[in-house]
């Protein structure tokens, strides 16, 4: 079994793809590390422990960076902007105001509490001793893990392979140029896909090709497990947020963005056109202030650092997703 170690921001999309890391008979989650993105440090972390206890598993859950390491020191850069471009007061048929992401996962609140290690120590104590490698599968803000590089930079050599959600060739969401993972810290994601070690990323390009639609919920309601009820709900609430803020090709669809990180590392397939590129990211403040620049030439002035998904096989990601789920 692959060890894994998740860094999430959860959220509804980390959570079913923590739910299907614990299934997965390829992985073993050893540890998760939550940072503020999606929504506040409290939430995703209270919201992380809630998904454990659904799936009746424990595991330690480390609490990590509340702020990005250094953009909101500028109080111009990013000012009120909360990074969801289009995202208004809009309410649902059930009455609910849409969005991407709750404050609060719909599930019974946890009994369980994070670990007192907070989650940079904790990364850099168990990659420095960790006698096999172990693999990051980040789905949320990259200020953990590049905080724990910039204590001790030896972790690396500890490091499989970083997977992470994450920044757009061609597709953004937060502005016209950036994703929201990025965009919410962009140096600590540059410090990240800088680091030496192998990354796969998983951009909104391909996420956008792997969507759940209102009938895989009608499915999984069918089923008449929790586990299954819970995912349904997920996909219906963000059907309903990006019909309104970000309507997909694929009619009363939605991307389940962290979960196609998750399938990749179990079934590599689900991705398509990866592609070996040199990726930085912009920290200049600027129009594309958080941009992942992918460098398409044959021959780049830099060394090629992170495998690049392009594209993605929705059958594979949904069927794989379903199979783990049904597990419950």
């Amino acid at each position: 079994m692959r060890k894994i170690i998740m860094d999430v921001d959860t959220g509804s999309d980390d959570a079913i793809a923590i739910l299907a890391a614990i299934q997965s008979d390829e992985l073993d989650l050893i540890g998760i590390t939550t940072v503020a993105g999606n929504k506040r440090l409290e939430y995703t972390t209270e919201n992380t422990l809630r998904v454990l206890e659904l799936a009746g598993v424990k595991i330690p859950v480390y609490s990590g960076c509340r702020e990005p390491l250094v953009c909101n020191l500028l109080p111009n850069r990013h000012g009120d902007y909360d990074g969801m471009t289009g995202v208004g007061e809009e309410v649902g048929e059930d009455g609910e105001k849409l969005e991407y992401h709750t404050d609060e996962l719909p599930l019974p609140p946890s009994h369980g509490r994070a670990e007192e290690e907070h989650a940079v120590f904790y990364l850099v104590n168990t990659l420095l001793h960790s006698d096999e490698p172990i693999t990051l599968v980040l789905s949320g803000p990259m200020t953990n893990l590049a905080m724990a590089l910039r204590i001790d930079a030896r972790i690396t050599e500890h490091i499989e392979e970083i997977v992470f959600m994450g920044g757009g060739f061609k597709e953004f969401n937060s502005t016209a140029a950036s994703e929201f993972n990025i965009w919410n810290d962009p140096e600590a994601a540059q410090i990240v896909l800088t680091c030496g070690v192998p990354i796969t990323m998983v951009p909104l390009d391909a996420t956008h090709k792997a969507n759940f639609t209102l009938e895989d919920a009608g499915e999984l309601r069918g089923w008449k497990k929790p586990a299954a009820d819970f995912f349904a709900t997920i996909i219906e609430k963000r059907v309903a947020a990006y019909n309104a803020f970000q309507p997909q090709e694929l009619a009363d669809s939605a991307p389940i963005h962290d979960a196609l990180a998750l399938a990749y590392l179990i079934e590599p397939e689900v991705l398509e056109n990866v592609r070996l590129m040199r990726v930085d990211v912009d920290i200049s403040g600027g129009f594309a202030d958080g941009q992942t620049i992918c460098d398409t030439r044959t021959f780049p002035d830099r060394t090629p650092n992170v495998h690049v998904a392009l594209g993605a096989n929705r059958g594979k990601f949904t069927a794989l997703m379903k199979q783990l789920i049904n597990q419950y």
